[in-house]
């Protein structure tokens, strides 16, 4: 025990009171004896508690912080025996003091007071006639001490259970210490690696020499983190320099984690990030990657490297008649055969769609023709798909690199453009890349690659070709048109971008587009006091495939304050034989939305098939108005679609009115609406509002 060291010569009458400096000797204190009162206050001024006892364990000396932790005053103790003192702190301590004396060596314990709910370390020193008994409390350092054990087992516990370590290395980056339920994962268990370097835990390769780095960083003071592997176990470490009480570093101190499983997920989203789902092929992001590192390969090894871009010929006719999940079947048997016709030659790849893309290390015995015969000697066999027996051939485009191309997305694009080509060339063919012959076919790739960012470069906007009462000439509504300014090519005729939307799908989102725009001028010149106003807007067959039709006809109505029934949907004949789009057709037309057949009578249908279909309009095409004046069989065919009209309580307009002779016939068979040149040209949204309350030339004047 640490402090003073009192030495009582019980024979002699005499108290030694020792410090580091020397001994100080005072008289006994005699009970109620003023006369040592001075001597005796010096033993109070004793810090610790102190009492002495004689050889027949009475006590003789009490001082006034033992009174306090015995319970008991001085005068209430001083010439009683221990072993009559009830307080056990006292009693308790007779066998100790019986061993100090007989032994004369001291004894020392620490003992707990349930009295005084405090922690007291005791020290008994044996004296010529009895023994001196210290008493020092030291609660406040034994609940530190304890506190801290508790936080030690709790640590324990919790290393115990998580997959950690908790680590310190000295300079010499051997460990000193190391504990954690990680040293099982790592397979350290039962090993001591104490005096062990750390690189024990790794297990080489570039994240031991980053570990190795950045605890050299923790040794300058700098704190970090970084990975290690051991096998097939991973840690992440984060590190400290580790101090002594005046700030040296001694060495480093980190924790780690074992996120082993953390690295396998991410492992395994990477690797669906980069598998088509429906075909379980490499996908596009992994096409890119693997192309990228094929042509740094072929630069070193001074080899070539080709692709086949391979595009499912008439998919869409496919998709359109059997259905989209027939279309999928077929796309999973597609990619099958052509993955085990390329087998270990090369990579194939779902880019999109309908199409594929393999990639091949070309050498003296492999080349791209091979591949490529191959594979549509492959597609002549038939595919059974939900019980039927499709044929299905592809266009397949190739390049090759250096000769064909520099860079990976020029490869790409220089094997689409092939492919383009063997399209236009009739289908189930195989065309190599020409930049002399690929020249327009780039043209139209790069537009196919723009329209689908027009919209957000804001180069579309719309145009409306009045639809005018031959009643009163008066405009009564509007057929919404679609325009494209290109920022690098000016304006691109409807013809060529819309052929581009129907083929890649662009056209639904072109069609929401214009829905919602087509509503809100409907909205504007309605507000404006023509309030029997309807604006048209042409859908393709496409448009009714999407299964959020009728969800977005409901939202571009709501969102521009337009009612359903001044919009006018006008479909082709072909996409209403579709059995498909009859219930999307019902869905709008109860809605309160008029459906129109445009262009009527040039398709395959029927004139019967009419009636079955939720129509309310017919457009007569202007292919039968061109030379209605003097054609006997134009006369006859839309004098046959007006009465039919007619008798179905449909409403017709005549679209192509471009002279005074043929709005003269169409209005003898009282045809109640037309649009054509005659009467204006698609024009703006403010020059239609101009229009608007006024009558347009070649309508009659008013009666």
């Amino acid at each position: 025990m640490t402090g003073l060291v009192l030495i009582a010569a019980i024979a002699s009458g005499i108290v030694a009171v020792g410090g580091g400096a020397g001994w100080l000797f005072v008289r006994r204190r005699r009970h109620l004896a003023s006369s040592d009162e001075r001597q005796y206050s010096i033993l109070e001024a004793v810090g610790d508690g102190m009492f002495i006892v004689s050889r027949d364990w009475r006590f003789t000396h009490v001082n006034e912080k033992a009174e306090a932790l015995l319970h008991a005053s001085a005068d209430a103790l001083v010439g009683k025996r221990v072993a009559h003192v009830l307080d056990a702190l006292a009693s308790d301590l007779l066998p100790e003091m019986r061993s100090a004396v007989e032994n004369g060596l001291p004894v020392e314990r620490t003992q707990y007071s349930k009295a005084s709910d405090s922690w007291l370390e005791i020290r008994i020193q044996p004296a010529s006639n009895g023994a001196v008994v210290y008493l020092r409390d030291v609660t406040a350092r034994k609940r530190a001490e304890m506190l801290l054990s508790d936080s030690e087992h709790r640590l324990r516990l919790l290393l115990g259970q998580v997959p950690a370590l908790l680590w310190t290395i000295d300079l010499d980056m051997r460990f000193t210490s190391l504990v954690g339920a990680g040293l099982v994962t790592q397979g350290f268990e039962g090993e001591d690696l104490s005096g062990q370097r750390f690189d024990k835990i790794l297990s080489g390769g570039d994240s031991k020499a980053t570990a190795i780095a950045t605890i050299r960083r923790a040794f300058n003071g700098e704190s970090a983190r970084f990975e290690t592997r051991h096998f097939e176990r991973w840690l992440q470490h984060h590190v400290e320099p580790l101090r002594a009480g005046n700030g040296a570093i001694l060495g480093a101190i980190g924790v780690a984690l074992d996120i082993t499983e953390m690295k396998e997920t991410a492992e395994h989203f990477a690797h669906l990030a980069r598998i088509d789902a429906l075909t379980q092929l490499p996908n596009r992001l992994a096409l890119e990657e693997m192309l990228d590192a094929g042509m740094d390969r072929a630069r070193r090894t001074r080899r070539s490297l080709g692709i086949l871009f391979v595009d499912v010929d008439r998919f869409k006719h496919v998709n359109d008649t059997l259905g989209h999940r027939t279309g999928d079947v077929l796309l999973r048997e597609f990619a099958t055969r052509l993955r085990t016709t390329i087998d270990t030659r090369g990579t194939v790849f779902r880019s999109g769609g309908d199409e594929f893309i393999a990639i091949i290390e070309l050498s003296d015995t492999l080349s791209i023709p091979m591949i490529a015969v191959d594979i549509r000697a492959a597609l002549a066999q038939p595919f059974y798909v939900s019980g039927r027996e499709l044929h299905i051939t592809a266009s397949i485009g190739t390049s090759t690199f250096p000769d064909g191309a520099k860079s990976a997305e020029e490869l790409i694009t220089h094997a689409d453009l092939a492919m383009y080509r063997a399209k236009q060339s009739g289908r189930n063919t195989i065309k190599s890349y020409d930049p002399a012959s690929d020249t327009g076919a780039l043209y139209r790739l790069r537009l196919e690659q723009d329209l689908h960012r027009a919209a957000d470069r804001n180069e579309l906007s719309l145009v409306f070709q009045p639809i005018v009462s031959l009643q009163d000439g008066r405009v009564v509504g509007a057929e919404a048109l679609l325009r494209w300014f290109h920022s690098k090519y000016g304006e691109i005729l409807p013809e060529q971008f819309i052929a581009i939307a129907e083929e890649t799908g662009t056209i639904v989102g072109l069609s929401r587009w214009v829905l919602q725009r087509a509503c809100e001028a409907a909205a504007s010149i309605r507000n404006s006091g023509h309030a029997d106003f309807r604006v048209a807007v042409n859908l393709s067959a496409r448009d009714f495939y999407d299964g959020g039709l009728v969800a977005t006809v409901r939202d571009a109505l709501g969102s521009a304050g337009l009612p359903p029934a001044a919009l006018d949907i006008e479909i082709t004949e072909s996409a209403v034989i579709h059995e498909s789009a009859l219930q999307t057709l019902e869905a709008l037309r109860q809605m309160g939305v008029r459906i129109v057949v445009d262009d009527f009578g040039v398709a395959y249908s029927s004139l019967g098939y009419l009636k079955r279909l939720p129509v309310g309009a017919v457009k007569i095409d202007r292919a039968f108005l061109r030379d209605i004046t003097t054609d006997a069989y134009d006369q006859a065919i839309v004098g046959a679609i007006v009465s039919l009209a007619q008798t179905l309580d449909l409403d017709v307009i005549a679209e192509g009115i471009e002279t005074e002779q043929q709005l003269t016939f169409v209005r003898g068979l009282r045809i109640p609406s037309a649009q054509g040149y005659l009467f204006s040209r698609p024009t703006s949204l403010a020059k239609l509002t101009g229009l608007m309350g006024g009558r347009l030339t070649g309508a009659p004047a008013p009666r």
